[in-house]
């Protein structure tokens, strides 16, 4: 019977390290703004003019990588907006998109589209990257 028990209470403690947090607490914060979902409604991207190549060149609002870290559940609209700029698009659930261009390496920037989302009193409560590669930027991956 005990060894069953001591079993028993080895699983359970790896159950509950599982479950706990890697990181500093601010790391649940940076899940809750860095999560990667391309179908949770995002505008499609399309050429302006149809007879641009390829490499058609993309708009978004110049930011740094710490400019987007600063961002912070709980905060208020007008800070998000101070911080990241004028929305591309906002939507009727009173969550906005934007469109960032962020740095890489060099003078390469990529344009990345974040979407926040707001409770009734107007704080953010987390944030949906369309891409892996700009969660991944500002993560610091």
């Amino acid at each position: 019977m005990t060894r069953w028990f001591g079993a028993r209470s080895v699983l359970l403690t790896i159950a509950l390290v599982a479950l706990l947090p890697v990181g500093p607490a601010g790391a649940q914060q940076g899940d809750r703004l860095n999560q990667v979902n391309p179908r949770v409604g995002f505008t499609s991207v399309s050429r302006a003019f149809p007879e641009m190549d390829a490499r058609y060149a993309r708009v978004g609002t110049r930011r740094n990588v710490a400019q987007v870290r600063s961002i912070a559940v709980g905060q208020p609209l007008n800070d998000v907006r101070a911080t990241l700029g004028s929305p591309a698009v906002g939507y009727n659930d009173g969550s906005f998109e934007y469109h960032l261009s962020l740095p890489l390496t060099g003078r390469d920037r990529l344009i990345c589209q974040y979407r926040v989302f707001f409770d009734d009193e107007g704080r953010l409560t987390h944030g949906v990257w369309r891409r892996p590669q700009c969660a991944d930027l500002v993560l610091g991956r």
